[in-house]
């Protein structure tokens, strides 16, 4: 989180920075301009003066250079907006440029933030997972040794001979008669 508030610091910084530059060019540029107007002006001031001074000037002179001036201030005027236009886009420019590259900076910062997490996640599920199979296995075995106990104790008890006390009849005597085994 400090390296997103670091980004954006240098962001805040950076645009600034950048503000400062515009702000120092439009006054720069603003400086000329009315040094530049007041200087026409005052030339504008003393022609009239000069016009009115002096009545040989005819009024289509006066009025010549007054246009001359004119366009003049006109043109001026043109260059310092095209200046200005100009150094405003380009620092807006990078200004933009500055913008994608602190969010591409960030997008990755968040991405490196996931995919840490992620691992963190599956290295505790993994390790869960060994526990609870550890525990699956020792229960499983109990389980068999425990079947089998209760198997041996099963089959000793049913597979002993089972002794049946019959109670005996006298039987009736009969004789019987000797073989004789050389009669035919």
């Amino acid at each position: 989180m400090s390296e997103a508030l670091n980004l954006a610091e240098k962001f805040k910084v950076k645009s600034q920075q950048q503000a400062k530059v515009i702000e120092q060019e439009v006054e720069n540029a603003t400086t000329q301009l009315n040094s530049f107007m007041t200087a026409k002006l005052e030339e504008s001031e003393t022609i009239i003066k000069q016009g009115m001074d002096s009545l040989d000037t005819s009024n289509e002179q006066l009025l010549t250079t007054l246009a001359t001036h004119q366009t003049d201030m006109s043109t001026a005027l043109d260059t310092y907006m095209s200046n200005v236009q100009a150094h405003t886009t380009k620092h807006l420019n990078q200004f933009a440029e500055d913008i994608e590259t602190t969010i591409e900076a960030y997008t990755d910062h968040i991405a490196d933030l996931i995919g840490q997490r992620e691992d963190r996640i599956a290295k505790v599920i993994k390790s869960e997972m060994k526990k609870w199979a550890i525990v699956a296995g020792l229960s499983a075995l109990a389980m068999l040794i425990l079947g089998l106990i209760i198997g041996a104790l099963l089959f000793n008890k049913f597979s002993k001979p089972t002794y049946t006390i019959q109670q005996s009849q006298p039987q009736p005597q009969t004789q019987q008669q000797p073989i004789n085994y050389g009669q035919k």
